[in-house]
């Protein structure tokens, strides 16, 4: 049984990347229409007469929606699906720096109970960003809610520093503010290498994506058991390829490694899997993202 899982998550996981490259030529033929447009030049005012000011254009809100099919659901080191196809779907409405999030977990059949495919997770987010020169920072909030027999909610508030340049190094830290004192602390680099669209005959410009991270996680007396944990964390290495279909429409195969930092955090996140002997993991999928 275990093995006709597996195999039909292999078969979904190479249906996703098949799905996402066969969308590829819908990008060459948005660009074939776009490329026989050309705009018409705009004749200058008549001497002598008063030019009208275009009125200003006001700030609308920006609407994002992104749904990432994964091989399996990691968060921060832990393993939250096994032998099962993952959906993240989620909506972002971002005005004037202020974003508010809705992101969802659906586990086509959830190793634990109750079993099944089912919706096991909903995050509701509520952030603010904004950038000075090269630096760029985010505050937020967020609500967990899932459907885990114990803590099966949770709240956090969390900030983040980062700096643009050719590493973009970020320091976030998340701080609990419902079940008790727990701080995880993450510092991620990260670069974007460019795929000319002249150098690869390609309709838009791609770009190969590659970044890791390493964490801290501290717990004192955390929960009704009393938790105290101090050790460096989880660490994870990504990579994904990012594909413009139109102005507002990408895909990007991506790839994601996570691996447990220290012999107490494999103790750690071993203990906390479905079986109890895994902590490291390989897992993949396909990120698609839509702006309006």
């Amino acid at each position: 049984m275990v093995k006709l899982k597996a195999r039909g998550i292999l078969y979904v996981f190479i249906a996703t990347f098949v799905l996402g490259f066969a969308l590829v030529p819908f990008c060459y033929a948005q660009g074939e229409a776009q490329g026989g447009t050309k705009e018409l030049e705009q004749p200058g005012p008549v001497p002598g007469e008063t030019e009208t000011l275009a009125p200003e254009q006001v700030a609308m809100p920006t609407v994002n929606i992104n749904t990432t099919f994964f091989s399996k659901y990691v968060w921060r080191g832990f393993e939250l699906s096994k032998d099962s196809f993952v959906m993240f779907p989620q909506v972002t409405v971002t005005y004037k720096g202020f974003s508010v999030r809705w992101w969802g977990d659906v586990d086509t059949d959830y190793f634990g109970s109750p079993d099944g495919t089912q919706m096991w997770e909903q995050d509701y987010i509520a952030y603010y960003s904004n950038s000075y020169k090269k630096l760029n920072y985010t505050v937020g909030y967020i609500y967990y809610h899932t459907k885990a027999k114990a803590l099966a909610d949770n709240q956090e508030v969390w900030v983040s520093l980062g700096l643009s340049n050719w590493f973009n190094p970020t320091l976030s830290v998340w701080r609990d503010i419902m079940r008790g004192d727990s701080w995880y602390y993450n510092f991620a680099v990260s670069h974007s290498f460019p795929i000319p669209k002249d150098r690869f005959g390609l309709c838009r410009d791609w770009s190969f994506d590659i970044g890791t991270w390493v964490s801290y996680l501290y717990q004192h007396d955390y929960t009704r058991g009393d938790v105290n944990y101090s050790t460096w964390h989880d660490g994870n290495i990504w990579c994904d390829i990012k594909i413009p279909l139109t102005d507002k429409c990408s895909i990007a195969p991506t790839f994601q490694y996570s691996y447990p930092m220290t012999k107490h955090s494999r103790t750690a996140i071993e203990g906390a899997s479905f079986e109890g002997d895994k902590a490291n993991y390989a897992y993949g999928g396909l990120i698609l993202d839509y702006n309006f």
